[in-house]
């Protein structure tokens, strides 16, 4: 019996860690904006040619620039953690604001 009970709750445990882990899709409009003021200065929107940083646009086709898969979860790990120069933005962006913007980049 008990050990039924901590096979359920180990399950409920996994499937909550799951759910939490999903990102949810941003406003691709206000995204663009967010782009705009955040991230123009250092990546071209319509260019894969590297301004500071790496061009952006082609993303939608599957691949970013460092040849990750182009998913929202590669997408937030790069915004958040930075690298190459990017500063990490993890803290100082809200997370809607993160999600608007990768919402925005898989339509480049």
């Amino acid at each position: 019996m008990i050990r039924v009970l901590l096979s359920g709750v180990a399950t409920l445990c996994l499937v909550a860690a799951a759910a939490a882990a999903e990102i949810p899709d941003g406003d691709a409009e206000k995204g663009e904006l967010a782009f705009q003021g955040r991230c123009l200065p250092c990546h071209f929107h319509d260019s894969a040619e590297k301004k500071i940083g790496p061009g952006l646009a082609g993303i939608k086709d599957g691949k970013l620039p460092s040849g990750k898969e182009s998913t929202r979860e590669n997408l937030l790990e790069n915004i958040n953690k930075g690298g190459n120069g990017m500063p990490p933005m993890e803290t100082m962006m809200e997370d809607t604001e993160k999600y608007d913007i990768i919402a925005y980049l898989l339509t480049l």
